[in-house]
């Protein structure tokens, strides 16, 4: 079965393509090479018998060569939160670029389209613990384009009847994860002050356990036109997260807090003055989200519908990430 993954060389999506290419699929991945660890990446992915094509999304000629003969494709590519992203570039690459290969999966023939969204889709303000059926409150232009792009998405498979699942993953963390290698390298150094109170909730999945809810959601007949949250099995305070982190690093807690308030502002006075100088700011609104955002998810429906359940804590999680983020010389 020949598999076609967006974003391929990104942290979701090399995971992706390297299971599938252990099962012996032939797999196509449209990657980017712009960072060091997207061009490490695919190398990985060169050396495990994936095609790494390197291009734009955008590019629609160049999408259809990659969906030539594929049977699923999984759409995971997309303009994250980072500074100094136009508002149009957004919009091309979210919901312009999805609504374009959802036409060439079309024509290809492809038989199953899986849509990579994102917790983010549903806003910051929503009742705990939330599911595909809370409200959605998305305010930035990331999670506006990412519930757009939903849409564009559902109404593809009423009108074309092209079989389309999306999925929304939680916070993401594992082998090969570098957002996390920060707050890794901050508590093993002693360098890491909790901004804010840190009773806020984050939920997180394991990334092979989001590997299975993307193949259930290839498979399951039911998920077709659905909507599924996939996360761990429970959320956890962001006091108590760096707590486990300490722990498998075998140093102590962090203790020094700073008030979230006074950061908060800074970075709005950081990212504003970097801006016109179309500079990446070192200290920016969207990067306090951690320290602030607070939520909780009921994943029932991916355990009905998809058959889905996690198989790792965070504990075990965390433990793998760390024992790979040694292997790899990172920490």
């Amino acid at each position: 079965m020949k598999i076609f993954i967006t974003g391929g060389s990104g942290f979701i999506g090399t995971n992706l393509a390297l299971h599938y290419a252990g099962e012996t699929h032939q797999v196509t991945v449209l990657a980017k090479q712009a960072t060091d660890t997207e061009r490490e990446n695919a190398e990985d992915l060169r050396r495990a018998g994936v095609e790494v094509v390197c291009g734009d999304i955008r590019d629609r000629m160049l999408v259809e060569r990659c969906c030539e003969g594929a049977e699923v494709v999984y759409h995971i590519a997309a303009a994250m939160r980072e500074a100094n992203i136009s508002d149009r570039d957004f919009r091309d690459i979210n919901v312009k670029a999805t609504r374009q290969l959802l036409e060439v999966s079309k024509q290809a023939g492809v038989r199953r389209f899986v849509h990579c969204s994102s917790i983010g889709a549903m806003g910051w303000e929503m009742t705990k613990p939330a599911n595909e059926t809370s409200p959605c409150r998305p305010r930035d232009i990331y999670q506006v384009t990412k519930r757009v792009a939903e849409d564009v998405c559902l109404d593809f498979w009423r009108t074309e009847g092209l079989p389309i699942s999306i999925v929304r993953p939680a916070d993401v963390y594992g082998p090969r994860d570098r957002r996390l290698l920060k707050l890794f390298k901050g508590v093993q150094k002693g360098r890491f002050a909790m901004i804010g109170s840190g009773r806020n909730e984050h939920h997180m999945v394991f990334i092979e356990d989001l590997i299975t809810g993307f193949v259930l959601a290839s498979q399951v007949e039911a998920a077709v036109g659905q909507v599924f949250i996939v996360a761990g099995e429970e959320p956890v305070q962001l006091n108590c997260l760096v707590s486990l982190i300490a722990r498998e690093l075998g140093v102590g807690a962090p203790r020094l807090r700073v008030p979230l308030f006074p950061l908060q502002a800074l970075a709005a006075v950081v990212e504003d003055a970097c801006k016109p100088f179309k500079i990446q700011p070192p200290l920016y609104r969207r990067r306090m989200d951690f320290f602030r955002t607070d939520y909780a998810f009921d994943i029932s429906k991916a355990k009905q519908v998809l058959g889905y359940q996690p198989r790792y804590d965070l504990q075990d999680g965390l433990g793998r990430t760390l024992h790979w983020y040694r292997e790899a010389g990172l920490l």
